[in-house]
């Protein structure tokens, strides 16, 4: 068995995979319950499944915060809650059953209602453990969309938190280039083209510009040819 740990990491908490033993005698252990900081019981066969889609994807989502906070010109601080919200922003799919998680065909809808709640789950988790609200309510409301359909509460347009809509850009992008269990990468021109085809219907528009505008001008000096 392994144990999905939050560890603190040149200042940021994120969460990493260690391992432990589990004799499976919960009522005595409780070693899960009792150490606040162990996520959950993860077994060593879906270990590689949680590193590669959960713990690796959070990582790159924060370096994609990381670049776009300087093109949207955010302080210190607000950079410092996008980047360790994107740290745990999936930390409630730890929390989801690993074969609904998993699954590599469509959802039905009972199982895509399991799915959405991972926000609430994480947003819950970490809220007991104190951390701020501005964390706790952007990891929440980071699947919330722009015209008001995304979940859990549909909020719309302004009513999200600035932040959770920079994180819904960088972790749509991540998971486009990067691709999933159930799909294909994308190339970053597609990956660019889908978000400017989602600017204010799933995502802001201020913020997909800013984003698209930042990867065009990495572009251009990856291509410069120095003389």
């Amino acid at each position: 068995m392994e144990f999905a740990l939050l560890v603190l990491d040149d200042g940021y908490y994120k969460v990493e995979l260690a391992g432990g033993y589990c004799d499976g005698n919960c009522s005595v252990c409780r070693k899960c319950t009792n150490n606040r900081n162990i996520v959950t019981l993860i077994r060593e066969e879906n270990a590689e499944f949680y590193q590669k889609y959960v713990l690796d994807h959070q990582t790159r989502t924060a370096e994609l915060c990381k670049k776009v906070s300087k093109a949207l010109s955010l302080d210190e601080s607000e950079k410092r809650i996008l980047i360790q919200s994107a740290l745990l922003h999936d930390i409630g799919k730890l929390l989801i059953n690993f074969k609904i998680l998993s699954k590599d065909t469509s959802l039905s809808p009972f199982e895509r209602r399991i799915m959405e709640f991972h926000p609430s789950k994480g947003a819950e988790w970490l809220k007991e453990r104190d951390f701020p609200e501005e964390i706790v309510t952007i990891v929440e409301t980071h699947h919330e969309r722009y015209d008001g359909i995304g979940y859990p509460y549909g909020l719309k347009g302004d009513e999200i938190p600035f932040l959770a809509r920079v994180l819904a850009v960088c972790d749509a992008f991540e998971v486009m280039i990067k691709g999933r269990h159930y799909k294909l990468p994308k190339s970053l021109t597609e990956a660019l083209n889908e978000l400017k085809k989602e600017k204010n219907i799933q995502f802001d528009g201020e913020i997909v510009i800013a984003f698209t505008e930042m990867w065009y001008n990495e572009i251009k000096r990856k291509k410069k040819v120095v003389v």
